[in-house]
């Protein structure tokens, strides 16, 4: 174990708005004190990198995440754990870690003897995603609707306008990460009034789990027939005015119209595959 400098260990256990004591009495009086030696050596038994673990863990299971999410590592594909370790610079310990939480939020899959893979898209997963979301956010909705207050409203408006400031594509033409940043808060600031907070867990582990589909389409904002931002409005208007309703609905449609178009660029996809 590396134990912290003596001044960092003192400071980790020091209690919140109590000054240590200065480190460099250690060399006076402070050094034959019973005390303060004891305290010291207590400061650098606990601040040790198994006290830090948890960070480092936290920081390569956000990482890992957030580069499925985002396509890095594409669906299907499978998780090297020694390039892993090379390309996040972490222990295969740390690794162990992270993969197992992947594994609970099913953007990780596990064979048996041959280790994780990202896990696979279909259609039929979409079809189930999509009616589990409705299912799911149309409760959380429903009660946010209830019980939320002016604080929550605040924060859904504030969501909303984060949301309207994105563009959904480059000047390269590819999807914008920011844009779907900002969607995923939206949309869980929608259910944020919610005083269940196990059903808001369920949607946003839901939510994670429909964005890896969005690399099924890279056209999925080239329905010329579909306002997004519009449909946005509508579902804020109709919440915002406590109109239980008409919210789901409009969430509701928001979402399979969504599912019907990956669905069809699935399709015209594997078409073009078979005919080529």
């Amino acid at each position: 174990m590396v134990a912290l400098p003596f001044t960092a260990a003192i400071r980790t256990i020091c209690p919140v708005g109590v000054e240590p004591p200065d480190p460099q009495l250690k060399k006076g009086v402070f050094a034959e004190s019973t005390k303060y030696r004891n305290f010291a050596k207590c400061a650098s038994f606990w601040c040790t990198s198994d006290m830090i673990r948890p960070t480092r863990v936290d920081d390569a299971y956000n990482r890992l995440r957030a580069a499925i999410l985002h396509g890095r590592h594409r669906p299907g594909s499978r998780l090297l754990l020694t390039a892993l370790c090379v390309e996040y610079e972490i222990s295969s310990g740390v690794l162990r870690e992270v993969l197992p939480r992947l594994l609970g939020e099913g953007l990780v899959v596990a064979e048996p003897q041959r280790g994780f893979r990202v896990v696979e898209v279909s259609a039929e997963d979409l079809r189930a995603l999509t009616e589990s979301r409705v299912l799911v956010e149309a409760a959380a909705l429903r009660q946010a609707i209830n019980c939320g207050d002016l604080q929550w409203e605040s924060a859904l408006v504030a969501a909303h306008h984060t949301l309207t400031g994105q563009s959904l594509r480059a000047e390269d033409g590819s999807l914008r990460r920011e844009w779907f940043v900002a969607h995923s808060d939206f949309h869980r600031a929608l259910l944020a009034g919610s005083p269940n907070h196990r059903l808001q867990e369920i949607a946003d582990r839901l939510r994670d789990a429909t964005e890896i589909y969005r690399y099924w389409s890279e056209s999925i904002g080239d329905d010329h027939d579909r306002d997004i931002a519009g449909e946005h409005a509508s579902i804020l208007e109709a919440t915002l005015a406590r109109d239980a309703e008409r919210a789901v609905a409009l969430l509701t449609s928001h979402y399979e119209r969504t599912r019907d178009i990956l669905l069809r660029v699935q399709n015209e996809a594997g078409i073009a595959e078979q005919a080529g």
